[in-house]
């Protein structure tokens, strides 16, 4: 390690420590301490700063906040201040998979053998690791009203940012954007498309149409005229934004996610009636830009790219191979890019985008960790609806804890579900953690109920 990576260690070692000591002792609660590293991994990721040293993995301003943030955590339950749930299926499976990934690390490697594969134990931590303890902490610590209003506000306000930022990329109104990264052509992919402080149009929709559902649910939780009518026009001044990224997937999700709302929440539905005449606007903009929308340069609108469509089949059929071969173990986990291409060639195919990823998570998991990896995973998405599906017949229809906001919770998951079957989620530590923290709340809500209720059934493999 050279002298000036030390002093930066140091220098945000000590601003950690500092900052979550004032978190600690001012507010005593952790839901700040949470949307600090939340927001620091989503905005000043490693396009905005970060320490490369060999033989570790590389140092991020999340990674340093984190090393603070956590025993903080642990303190407070050993203080007794936070309470211990019982493990759920969930938890278990969590451990069994973490599990599962170092030991296949430990057995083909931890670090990139070449410079255009990504660390292992990189997407390890962002991908995995991170997310799955903030599930627990979101399980552990967000369970009152206080708390999750405080959730709700935060996100609406990272909402309203991504609208913003969302019109200034796309009208290239350089100047304003912040950080300043977002608008360097040469940082991320899909420049010249909304791609946000994640420089990915795919993840930028993502969050902004799990945020939209979080923000409808909002404005129905207040009183203020004033406010509500402020949340409607973001809602509405979004749907432009989320046209912008001009990913399908995006698209597709936040058309089939309102379902859940309209069958399941009469309330939200009801709401939903503002979106009627700017979906006729854009379906109308659609109309009158046809020509563009149907070409091939996704820039100017169009979304009819052949390209990526064989980029994909040619992935999958590299999957296929692979779990043909080694259908228990894969190749390693975050080996595909080093393997794919090797099976592509011996199927005749070129890939057109290095073949580095499989833009699949589950794809991604069965072809580097086998079935041993991805039912694990697959069981921790099925046992979290199945809690929320209970959660939500135990709720009531009024309040912030209610029965709604389980159905945002499923309209967000359809989103992220939709977008995860065309992207390697795991890459992306802010928006991969956003999901899971209300996995979390979801099963901490539940499991708090049960106990109330006297549920002699705990969600327990126990």
């Amino acid at each position: 390690m050279d002298t000036v990576a030390g002093t930066y260690l140091i220098v945000i070692g000590i601003f950690s420590a500092t900052l979550f000591f004032l978190i600690f002792t001012l507010w005593g609660d952790l839901t700040f301490g949470l949307l600090i590293w939340l927001f620091t991994a989503i905005f000043l990721g490693k396009e905005f700063f970060f320490i490369a040293i060999p033989g570790i993995p590389d140092i991020y301003l999340e990674r340093m906040i984190f090393i603070v943030l956590l025993p903080v955590f642990l303190y407070q339950i050993w203080m007794g201040r936070e309470r211990i749930l019982p493990n759920t299926w969930i938890d278990y499976l969590m451990v069994l998979t973490l599990g599962i990934l170092l030991i296949s690390m430990s057995i083909t490697g931890f670090l990139a053998t070449t410079r255009e594969e990504l660390q292992p134990f990189g997407v390890f931590l962002s991908g995995f690791l991170f997310p799955f303890f903030f599930y627990y902490f979101g399980k552990t610590v967000l369970y009152t009203e206080e708390r999750i209003r405080i959730l709700l506000w935060s996100f609406f306000l990272l909402f309203l940012y991504l609208v913003i930022l969302g019109y200034l990329e796309h009208f290239k109104i350089n100047g304003l954007i912040f950080p300043k990264y977002i608008a360097d052509p040469f940082a991320g992919i899909h420049y010249g498309r909304v791609r946000g402080p994640f420089l990915t149009a795919s993840v930028d929709g993502w969050i902004i149409a799990s945020l939209f559902f979080l923000a409808l649910f909002l404005r129905s939780r207040i009183q203020s005229g004033g406010m509500r009518t402020w949340i409607i026009l973001v809602l509405l001044a979004s749907i432009p934004v989320l046209f912008y990224t001009y990913t399908r997937a995006v698209w597709l999700s936040f058309l089939i996610a309102p379902l859940v709302v309209f069958f399941f929440s009469k309330q939200l539905a009801f709401r939903m009636r503002y979106l009627v005449f700017p979906l006729v606007l854009l379906i109308l903009y659609v109309f009158l830009n046809w020509q563009n929308i149907t070409g091939a340069e996704r820039a100017a609108g169009g979304v009819v790219q052949i390209s990526e469509v064989e980029d994909r089949l040619a992935l999958y059929e590299a999957t296929k191979t692979i779990f043909k071969e080694r259908p228990a173990f894969g190749v390693g986990f975050g080996r595909f890019g080093r393997e794919a291409n090797f099976y592509a060639a011996g199927l005749g195919i070129r890939t057109h985008i290095g073949a580095t990823s499989q833009h699949n998570i589950f794809f991604g998991l069965v072809s580097e960790v086998g079935l041993l990896g991805l039912i694990p995973f697959v069981l921790i998405l099925y046992y979290a609806l199945r809690y929320s599906v209970i959660l939500f017949r135990r709720l009531g229809e009024e309040g912030l804890i209610s029965r709604d906001l389980v159905v945002v919770f499923w309209a967000m998951m359809i989103v992220y579900l939709i977008n995860a079957s065309f992207i390697q989620t795991q890459y992306f530590t802010g928006a991969n953690c956003f999901i899971f923290i209300w996995i979390g709340v979801m099963v901490g809500l539940y499991q708090r109920k049960a106990l109330m209720q006297g549920d002699e059934q705990e969600p327990s493999p126990a």
